[in-house]
């Protein structure tokens, strides 16, 4: 019974707040757009928002490119960091919840002759799955899984670079364009920040693809 009324808990909550979040995304967005944030205590609540924006299930790359935007370089760091605080949290708040309420996921699905935790659960799937899997749910999955935390955190650290500075240096280029007023839609292109990203994401699409169709 107590496992049960766990997983209802947690599914209600998971729509719940993904209900919020979605209701209350473009204010977040356009709040944070308009912050001053040369001012540093307007800079602390920008980051505060920002940690609590990357616990919620929404898009993180508008924030990414926001960061990249108005920070420049500072900005890959600034969303690496929150985007690993986050992931922690998330991961340690998901692996409480199932311990609390017992769940255990690979039972369930041993039941059914699913080996849920040799499919998921290696290196190489929590990797390609972060690449394909939201933000918010990758973390909360790999928590109620109980993967090793050591395992999970060097794989997403080392996923989350390349993706991170290329979506980051879109936003560094978006500001560029929008700043230099001769600049044409042909500038944007052939900035080296834009398409050298651009070539990492599609890099990064490829390589998951070929992962998964060789699998």
């Amino acid at each position: 019974m107590k496992k049960y009324l766990g997983i209802t808990c947690l599914i209600l909550f998971v729509i719940l707040v993904s209900i919020l979040a979605i209701f209350f995304h473009k204010t977040i967005l356009n709040f944070l757009i308009d912050i001053d944030v040369s001012r540093f205590d307007f800079l602390f609540i920008y980051l505060l928002i920002c940690i609590i924006y990357f616990l919620l299930p929404l898009p993180a790359s508008f924030i990414i490119l926001l960061n990249g935007y108005l920070f420049n370089d500072v900005g890959f760091y600034i969303s690496f960091s929150i985007i690993i605080f986050s992931s922690t949290i998330l991961f340690f708040f998901s692996r409480t919840i199932s311990n609390f309420f017992d769940l255990n996921i690979t039972a369930f699905f041993l039941k059914k002759n699913i080996k849920i935790e040799k499919i998921t659960s290696n290196s190489l799937s929590i990797l390609i799955s972060r690449y394909i899997v939201p933000f918010f749910f990758h973390n909360i999955y790999y928590g109620i899984m109980l993967v090793n935390f050591r395992k999970f955190f060097i794989i997403i650290f080392l996923a989350e670079i390349p993706l991170t500075y290329a979506v980051n240096s879109i936003g560094k280029s978006l500001k560029n364009f929008t700043i230099e007023t001769n600049h044409s839609i042909i500038n944007l292109f052939i900035d080296k920040n834009f398409y050298i990203s651009f070539i990492i994401i599609i890099f990064i699409y490829f390589f998951v693809k070929y992962i998964r169709r060789n699998s």
